[in-house]
């Protein structure tokens, strides 16, 4: 990371939890790697995007706060949180299938669908397989909040950063 980019992770970097910093740093770098700059939103809160100049989408949003979830209330606990926008993928483990399923059920259903912006032939999305066979399509136009992840997880992040972005980099080809 250049000392420009440093610069905005370390406002997020004040503010977490040490145990955390581990794993944003690295994520961060290797979001950079992948050629995705850290952009600070103009929020209260602090939550950065990663964006490609390039393509002008972004695969990894952090956050000073985790969402809302699982009856916890926004900022009720000390965890930042991590966003990502993976549908180029489609096999990957139950912590992201979670996060799924919770966008779609916090909703009610509400969000799910192709909502006919325009930008892809709608298969650019997630796809949610119940257990009694029902299965439900998230657009991939939104970051899915991940929660309780942990460095055991990084691999698999990377991983799914790493298809998505080479995902946008052939549709650009």
């Amino acid at each position: 990371m250049n000392e420009k980019q440093q610069k905005v992770m370390e406002e997020l970097f004040t503010c977490m939890d040490n145990s955390y910093k581990d794993i944003f740093a690295h994520l961060a770098d290797y979001a950079v790697a992948l050629g995705y700059n850290p952009v600070r939103n103009k929020t209260q809160d602090i939550t950065i995007d990663f964006k490609n100049n390039k393509t002008k989408k972004c695969i990894l949003k952090m956050e000073q706060h985790e969402q809302k979830h699982d009856g916890y209330q926004y900022k009720e606990r000390n965890i930042p949180g991590i966003r990502l926008r993976f549908f180029a993928v489609k096999e990957y483990s139950d912590i992201f299938k979670l996060g799924i399923k919770r966008v779609i059920e916090n909703f009610d259903g509400r969000y799910t669908g192709c909502y006919g912006c325009g930008r892809c032939d709608g298969t650019q999305g997630y796809t949610y397989l119940y257990d009694d066979g029902r299965e439900v399509f998230r657009c991939g136009s939104e970051l899915i909040s991940i929660f309780d992840f942990s460095k055991e997880n990084i691999p698999e992040i990377e991983a799914l950063m790493r298809a998505q972005a080479a995902y946008y980099n052939k549709s650009q080809e």
